[in-house]
């Protein structure tokens, strides 16, 4: 337990060159000693990309599965992957690559731009991940808005009036960083954060140089990522002139000029306030009617909701449905997100138990992810689960979701008297009966919508909301085998 067995010793000649290491975890101090080959995998397949040219064998003695991992683009072929898992191609194609040694500090950069809303950067610190950045990732933005600020400027590309701000320049970037330096500084013992702050100059300059040499070799691209650049500085700036709009519209102490649809709740406590998002005039006037009106608000959705997977918050706003939801949080969205402003913290979207309210619950899931995805993160977002069946037995009433819950409850009753209705919709439930299955805190079931694996939730999002089709079709194509009916 820390203590020197032996002394090293030499045992006889060997082969070759390098070390084996074998390790056993001391179950006094890990009393749940379990290894995730997920993640294992993932962390070599990481050091293979990192060393172009390194060639990594993954074993998993348990399972007997062997993984073999070797890429001599290295970065390149890093970049390519993640680009390619986010559903998204590079802007104009281009990939760009930058390595530099200077001083005793090893820098290789891949990066390129899409056409994504947001941006990602992984960095790495002597092959070590720095998920929470650090000097290294501030020498690299650094070194990106000057390249691509002076790029603009020298030819001219920039529109009067126009500010280009940095993040208009991150916006849809895409990077591997990865550094290696003596004596690297980090915070805390997990190593997410470099703190050595004398390599960020180096960095800015490094990968200024280095982008401005290569966007001037290839005026396309160059062109290409400068339009994509001054697009997202438009958007922004209308983003912010719309967002303050609907924000003067979106305050507590704005109640009269909510959208004229909301049915609101009498409390102000936002704690207590629940928000239902009704499909269709017909279903929210029910829930008008069965709701509590101390505590529940409801707010009808009359039109198509946006598909908002890589939509910009000024395309977001301009949707009525969108933009009343935001007004009606209060809370903004974007840039002018603040969290402190929402009205209420339990938000529900009640739809059709069917694949119709199914869709529209996912249209609104995706909302909330990509442009709200604090209030997931905190808990705020509930998915109701009205009854799709009615089942009558005798004088007993009772209440199904979906066709497995019907196929449960009556099993066994052959010789019961059984009348089972199927709703149509929200619309047909007369108040009390949604009151009593959805509305009522002591009977309803709500479901959490929680992220507990964020990189699969991300493929998901982006494979079934994304514009690539060939992604979402072979999704489709692999599991329709297994489907037994086809709710259209």
């Amino acid at each position: 337990r820390g203590k020197v067995a032996s002394p090293l010793r030499k045992v006889g000649a060997a082969r070759g060159r390098g070390t084996t290491i074998c390790f056993r975890p001391d179950t006094k101090i890990f009393p749940d000693v379990r290894f995730d080959p997920k993640r294992i995998a993932e962390l070599l397949e990481a050091k293979a990309y990192l060393h172009g040219g390194l060639t990594v064998e993954f074993v998993d003695e348990h399972t007997g599965t062997k993984a073999l991992y070797h890429y001599e683009e290295g970065l390149r072929a890093y970049l390519t992957k993640i680009i390619a898992e986010r559903g998204a191609a590079p802007l104009a194609g281009e990939v760009f690559t930058i390595q530099k040694e200077q001083d005793g500090l090893h820098l290789d950069c891949a990066l390129a731009w899409t056409e994504a809303t947001e941006e990602r950067v992984l960095s790495y610190v002597n092959s070590i991940p720095t998920s929470s950045g650090g000097a290294h990732e501030n020498g690299l933005r650094g070194g990106l808005a000057k390249a691509i600020r002076n790029y603009l400027t020298v030819h001219n590309l920039v529109p009067r009036g126009l500010t280009i701000a940095a993040e208009d320049v991150r916006e849809g970037l895409v990077a591997v960083l990865a550094i290696k330096l003596p004596n690297p500084q980090f915070q805390g013992q997990t190593k997410e954060r470099l703190n050595n702050t004398e390599v960020t100059p180096a960095i800015d300059g490094v990968v200024r140089t280095g982008l401005e040499n290569a966007l001037n070799a290839n005026r396309t691209v160059g062109d290409a990522i400068a339009g994509r650049v001054v697009l997202a500085a438009r958007a922004r700036t209308a983003s912010r002139a719309a967002a303050e709009q609907v924000q003067r519209k979106g305050g507590v102490s704005h109640r009269l000029n909510l959208p004229g649809k909301l049915a609101d709740c009498s409390s102000t406590d936002p704690s207590e306030c629940e928000l239902f998002i009704v499909e269709g005039d017909s279903a929210g006037g029910s829930a008008k009617q069965g709701r509590d009106r101390s505590f529940q608000a409801i707010l009808p959705l009359r039109g198509k909701v946006l598909n908002t997977e890589q939509a910009s918050t000024a395309k977001v706003l301009t949707n009525k449905e969108l933009s009343d939801l935001v007004s009606a949080l209060g809370c903004g969205t974007g840039k002018d997100f603040d969290p402190a402003k929402l009205r209420y913290h339990k938000i529900c979207l009640l739809m059709d138990a069917d694949s119709d309210g199914n869709h529209i619950c996912t249209l609104l899931l995706t909302f909330f992810y990509r442009h709200l995805p604090e209030l997931i993160r905190q808990g705020y977002v509930y998915i109701a689960q009205p009854p799709l069946y009615r089942i009558d037995v005798g004088k007993e009433v009772f209440w199904a979701r979906d066709d497995a819950e019907k196929d449960r409850l009556l099993a066994g009753r052959n010789g019961d008297r059984v009348q089972v209705t199927r709703f149509k919709g929200l619309g047909e439930m007369n108040p009390g009966t949604l009151k009593e299955t959805t509305l009522d805190a002591a009977r309803r079931a709500l479901l959490r919508v929680a992220i507990r694996d964020a990189a699969a939730t991300e493929k998901a999002i982006q494979t079934l909301m994304g514009r690539d089709v060939a992604p979402r079709f072979e999704f489709i194509m692999e599991r329709a085998p297994k489907v037994d009916e086809v709710d259209v």
